[in-house]
């Protein structure tokens, strides 16, 4: 069996011990004394930088508002500059509290990670960046009516990372900024008017002019159809049971006017030629039956026919 005996440290130790931790903490006050105008100069001029970069983004986002530029936009920029702003200023007081430190190597550490977060973010920057640009250039504006795909109604908001679109039936669409941005977009309310067709089709015995006629003086008394451009009526096309027209006239662009008035011109229209006395034809289907039986001239000889054709005895 082997026995262990545990020793007390000797005073002359425990004066040595408590003597290092008493000049290490000496050092250290020392040390943070030195340092401290380097730590009040660092926190000045960074709370400087904050200052200014409070007030640029103010006169960013004043300054876009006077460009007319999107408010949101204004804003983003007035943010982003006040960001670059806030990181310029620590880099600047870190370099004055800590003189060997190097803003380069910072930067460079970060560049390397940059590029794996802008491979794991890819379509998160990829929205971002297409909502600048959406805001910038604005092809739609909050308020316009635009159809995108399946989805129709009015814009609610734009942000930097998606678009809202409020539909007709009152359902809200979120669509990604990059989606948006790279593929077709029907802006229905671009401009102040918009052009509507309908087709009409009256019987082939009617007069074409004064067809033509009646529908236009129908045109002209409807409230809702713009006088400029004016109307038209034209012959497109000679149907099976009908002459067609197509009628077009311009209206204001909202889609509340758009339906209001077409409901107002077809009613028109419609009421206007059963008062001048000309036919609106449907399609007529005639159906024709055979007696087998022989009480009808012909029904025999085309039995027989038939019988012959199909190869029957």
């Amino acid at each position: 069996m082997s026995i262990f005996l545990l020793q007390a440290p000797s005073a002359a130790e425990r004066d040595f011990d408590a003597g290092i931790i008493w000049q290490t903490l000496r050092d250290l006050g020392n040390g943070f004394l030195a340092q401290l105008p380097y730590i009040i100069i660092g926190i000045v001029v960074l709370t400087a930088f904050v200052v200014v970069a409070r007030v640029v983004s103010r006169v960013v986002s004043a300054a876009g508002e006077r460009t007319r530029l999107d408010i949101t936009l204004a804003e983003l920029l007035g943010r982003l500059a006040s960001l670059l702003i806030i990181v310029l200023g620590f880099f600047v007081a870190a370099v004055v509290i800590f003189p060997t430190f190097k803003p380069g190597d910072l930067v460079t550490g970060l560049g390397i990670t940059s590029v794996a977060v802008g491979f794991a973010f890819k379509d998160v920057l990829q929205n971002f960046f297409a909502g600048i640009l959406i805001l910038w250039r604005r092809p739609f504006v909050v308020g316009d009516q635009i159809k995108f795909r399946e989805f129709d109604g009015t814009v609610e908001e734009i942000n930097v990372r998606s678009t809202r679109i409020k539909t007709y039936d009152g359902e809200r669409a979120v669509i990604p900024n990059g989606e948006i941005y790279t593929n077709a977009v029907l802006v229905r309310t671009a401009y102040d008017r918009r052009r509507v067709s309908l087709i009409v089709g009256i019987g082939y015995l009617d007069s074409i002019e004064e067809a033509r006629e009646t529908m236009m003086r129908a045109l002209m008394r409807t409230e809702g159809v713009l006088d400029e451009p004016s109307p038209s009526v034209h012959v497109v096309e000679l149907a099976p049971s009908s002459v067609n027209f197509k009628v077009l006239f311009w209206t204001k662009s909202q889609r509340a006017d758009v339906r209001l008035t077409s409901d107002r011109v077809t009613t028109g229209i419609k009421l206007a030629l059963d008062e001048a006395g000309i036919d609106m034809p449907y399609p007529h289907s005639v159906v024709l039956f055979h007696d087998t039986t022989g009480m009808r001239d012909g029904d025999i000889e085309r039995a027989k026919y038939l019988e012959v054709k199909d190869g029957s005895s």
